[in-house]
């Protein structure tokens, strides 16, 4: 029998049923009947979850020793004489800040700067003495001053 003789969908449905009854029934009375086992109940309730455990740290290797400490190199004079110089001006400026903030103390006239305007020794402040120092040394160039050679300037 075809398909197409049946006409309408409701006679298909129910062939198709009857065909898959059939088929299940057949494979069903099959099957060996074997007893499915009981579940047993448990005595103890289970916990709500089980702790997470911590992951293990791989091994790690030891910190590395610390490297020696390098030997100071020896100052040489210069660094001596200019560390000297540089603790002899630190002195200094503490000891002028000490004079500035008490205003009853003046510093001893051994430490005080000398003042600007005073008249250098070697001819800076005459004006007579200086054209006498000029001519000085016109004179002593003219006399010492080897042929073709340009006097020098002060």
């Amino acid at each position: 029998m075809k398909l197409d003789e049946i006409i309408t969908a409701d006679e298909k449905m129910r062939l198709a049923r009857l065909i898959f009854n059939n088929t299940f029934n057949q494979l069903a009375n099959e099957l060996p009947q074997t007893p499915r086992p009981i579940a047993k109940p448990l005595a103890k309730p289970m916990a709500a979850k089980p702790k997470p455990r911590a992951p293990k740290r791989a091994p790690m290797a030891p910190p590395p020793k610390p490297l020696p400490k390098a030997k100071p190199l020896p100052q040489t004079p210069a660094q001596i004489k200019h560390q000297q110089h540089k603790n002899q001006q630190d002195y200094a400026q503490t000891i002028k800040k000490t004079f500035n903030k008490d205003g009853g103390i003046k510093m001893p006239k051994s430490l005080q700067p000398l003042p600007g305007n005073i008249i250098s020794p070697i001819g800076g402040g005459d004006p007579e003495l200086n054209k006498k120092l000029d001519q000085a040394r016109k004179d002593y160039e003219l006399q010492y001053r080897s042929s073709g050679s340009k006097p020098q300037s002060f």
